[in-house]
């Protein structure tokens, strides 16, 4: 290696920090100088992997996820890059990760549901189980809007779709079981109807003829089934054999999405629906995404 070319790079090396430590975020691409410095200094290191983890157990445990992290990026840019010295950065950091052990905290010990009525605001149902647990079998769903009665906390603590709440005792139509009360919303007495009677569920009457839609696709086949998690969802086949998956909206539905079941007597019936867009949400009322809806089922002769 001639002499020069030695020179530079023993120059680059010396500019290279002499010790690079382990940080939440990938060293290499560091650009700012706190970014840089809190991969050179091994305190600073193991408080941003310490941080790391505190906010992503707060994450896990609030409702307000876009809040936190907004939060959590305006902490980033407003006190933590503002630094110009170590030991600001360490304050930075230490006071970050205190408030954000704070929050864990505070979501850990959660109240329970007030004994009363409350109303479901889980999408877009909420499940009713024999046992305090997401594995206790269902023995029933409560419709987004629909009206329950805790009877009793049973102290059993859980977080669910992102949500910490506590198992309760509740009955409704008649039944007693156990729902999580994150996705109960207790209501006022004027507005509580202590009346547990079941709704009426209307009769879902076939279509035979086509009627007339604003637009939309149109597609034809048979209803092979229908499933419920979060969303209710219907597959028709069609002719060729293909399967076509779409989010369970048309009026014919409402009835079925209500119990999340559909009367067997309507399995492989010849049906033409009508193809739009609909909004899927997870067990937190949380937006997932878009995907085909089937938005009108017509039954065929």
């Amino acid at each position: 290696m001639k002499k020069p070319a030695r020179l530079a790079l023993f120059a680059a090396i010396l500019l290279l920090p002499l010790h690079s430590y382990a940080a939440s975020f990938n060293c290499s691409k560091a650009k700012t100088w706190s970014e840089k410095t809190i991969c050179s200094t091994k305190q600073l290191s193991n408080l941003d992997e310490l941080l790391a983890a505190s906010f992503s157990k707060a994450l896990a445990s609030t409702r307000d996820k876009a809040g936190l992290k907004a939060e959590q990026l305006d902490w980033l840019t407003d006190e933590r890059d503002v630094c110009h010295d170590v030991a600001c950065l360490k304050s930075a950091y230490t006071d970050r990760i205190a408030t954000l052990n704070e929050a864990i905290a505070d979501a850990e010990v959660t109240d329970p549901a007030p004994i009363g009525w409350h109303e479901v605001t889980a999408q877009p149902s909420l499940v009713v189980r024999d046992k305090p647990s997401v594995t206790g079998n269902k023995i029933g769903t409560v419709p987004h809007g629909g009206k329950i009665n805790v009877l009793e906390a049973t102290g059993k603590t859980d977080n669910i779709g992102g949500r910490s709440g506590t198992w309760v005792k509740v009955q409704w139509q008649s039944k007693q079981g156990y729902a999580f009360d994150a996705f109960l919303d207790k209501l006022s007495t004027e507005k509580a109807d202590t009346s547990d009677a079941p709704p009426v569920t209307p009769t879902v009457k076939p279509m035979t003829k086509p009627v007339k839609t604003s637009g939309g696709k149109r597609l034809q086949g048979v209803i092979s089934s229908y499933d419920c998690g979060d969303n209710c969802y219907l597959t028709i086949t069609d002719a060729k054999g293909a399967d076509h998956i779409g989010l369970c909206s048309a009026p014919t539905c409402d009835s079925w999405n209500e119990v999340a079941e559909m009367p067997a007597s309507f399995k492989n019936k010849p049906v033409e629906v009508v193809i739009g867009k609909g909004t899927q949400y997870d067990g937190g009322g949380n937006v997932m995404g878009e995907m085909d809806a089937f938005e009108e089922v017509i039954f065929l002769e």
